[in-house]
């Protein structure tokens, strides 16, 4: 029996072609553990696992307190395991990045809570759950909530000094990423907070402080993931993996010294990279990076705040694509200063660029965020379905306008879809290089099966 059950929740509606661990209980629960708590995970997303499905392995499991991690999106599903719960457990917490960002609010979103936390839990979250199992009485630490109790998120300033995560209790088997089709894949955090400010970004949890982990506090993971769970294909989810340029050469360098034979993608700014280190990156395996362009149009890059020139997004790309490294661009659609015909634009331009792969999303003002208090003050803010293939949930913030409506936003995402992906040529190319035919197949039906629907 474990006194603790950390759930990661069901995403309704969609079948996820991205199946990613769940770093911020696996975290967790390594702390937990560190403190003799018993602690089980239960990645719901990853195991294709619904409401019912999960609430009985929790009945089973017999906790004492659940733990459930949420994004805004996937609150309502979080709301509705807790509810289903209720009568199973003692006690319920959320945490994430929605609890982080709105704070008491949840408690009205959903009384059947007992407490919330904002911001980093692993060093205090051990100490509360500790508390609770024993009975005690003053739980106002750091970072913890309850109805009437507010409190700032939490910011652990050394990551060095936190535990690696507890892989051997997730899936681990289960864990895929459409950019490595055949492959398990695993994720890592090799820094946390970001100091730009893009209007759209959420430092609710991670904060504006860059904070990295030493190059062998990282090694250190790479090789337990690399040795203890045979994974050949790493993803960097750091907004800011490349800040340091030193650092990434000293990872890259460890790498290459230790043998340790991986492909691994990270996210980079344009107006950092350069020909040198890029080189390094590749050489140590790097096989794809993504850059969050956003549009073509300077206007837009402007009103986001990105603080990069589309004459440094053309100059990453090349620089990357001459390196020998694929690239994936993000871009946002739905943008108040354009208009549907230049968000095609944006779509032309990243096929001139020569981009592998491209994920085209909606603007969404999440709380927390510059974007949420403007949409809110205009009068913009809906929240609704997620419009793209890879946009879960139920609760997806939108900025709906005058002009972009939510039909006009479906329009441009299927259309921008379909003149990048259906090119003439592009599908095969792609199925070449790539070692993992079917589950490629099965990316490009569930992209088929998404332009289908509305027409």
């Amino acid at each position: 029996m474990s006194s603790v059950v950390l759930i990661n929740p069901p995403v309704p509606g969609k079948k996820p072609a991205l199946k990613i661990p769940a770093l911020g209980i696996a975290y967790l629960a390594s702390a937990l553990r560190n403190e003799n708590i018993g602690v089980k995970i239960i990645d719901a997303p990853a195991l294709g696992l619904d409401l019912e499905a999960v609430s009985k392995e929790v009945s089973e499991l017999k906790p004492e307190l659940v733990g459930i991690t949420a994004t805004t999106p996937l609150s309502n599903s979080a709301y509705q395991l807790a509810r289903l719960l209720r009568k199973e457990v003692k006690w319920i917490i959320l945490g994430g990045s929605h609890a982080s960002a709105v704070g008491n609010k949840i408690f009205e979103e959903c009384p059947e809570l007992d407490f919330g936390f904002r911001g980093e839990a692993e060093e205090v979250f051990p100490a509360f759950a500790r508390k609770l199992l024993n009975g005690e009485k003053n739980l106002d630490l750091p970072g913890v909530i309850r109805p009437g109790r507010e409190s700032d998120p939490v910011l652990i300033p050394e990551l060095d000094r936190l535990p690696l995560p507890a892989w051997d209790l997730l899936p681990m088997s289960s864990y895929r990423h459409p950019l490595s089709p055949g492959r398990q894949v695993a994720t890592m955090l090799t820094s946390r907070g970001c100091p730009y400010q893009c209007i759209f970004c959420d430092k609710s949890i991670c904060g504006i402080r860059f904070r990295p982990r030493s190059p062998e506090h990282v090694l250190k993971e790479i090789e337990l993931l690399y040795h203890d769970f045979g994974v050949r294909t790493i993803i960097f989810y750091d907004d800011l993996f490349t800040r340091d340029l030193e650092r990434v050469k000293e990872i890259c360098r460890k790498i290459l010294e230790r043998g340790i034979k991986i492909s691994w993608k990270c996210e980079a700014r344009a107006n950092i990279l350069n020909a040198s280190i890029l080189g390094e990156m590749r050489k140590a395996g790097c096989e794809v990076i993504a850059f969050g362009i956003e549009s073509s149009h300077q206007k837009s890059l402007d009103w986001l705040n990105k603080g990069v020139t589309v004459e440094q997004i053309k100059e990453a790309v090349r620089l990357t694509k001459q390196a020998g490294i694929k690239v994936l661009g993000y871009f946002i659609f739905g943008l108040p200063p354009e208009t549907y015909e230049e968000e095609l634009q944006s779509v032309e331009f990243a096929i001139g660029l020569g981009l592998d792969y491209v994920q085209f999303a909606s603007l969404s003002p999440f709380p927390g965020t510059r974007l949420y208090d403007l949409a809110v003050e205009k009068g913009w803010y809906r929240e609704a379905a997620g419009p793209a293939p890879e946009e879960y949930g139920e609760r997806r913030p939108l900025v709906i306008t005058d002009y972009w409506t939510e039909d006009r936003l479906q329009q441009i995402l299927k259309q921008a879809y379909r003149r990048f992906y259906f090119r003439p040529g592009y599908l095969f190319r792609t199925a070449l290089r790539s070692g993992g035919i079917w589950d490629l197949i099965k990316s490009g039906l569930n992209l088929i099966r998404w332009l289908g629907r509305s027409g």
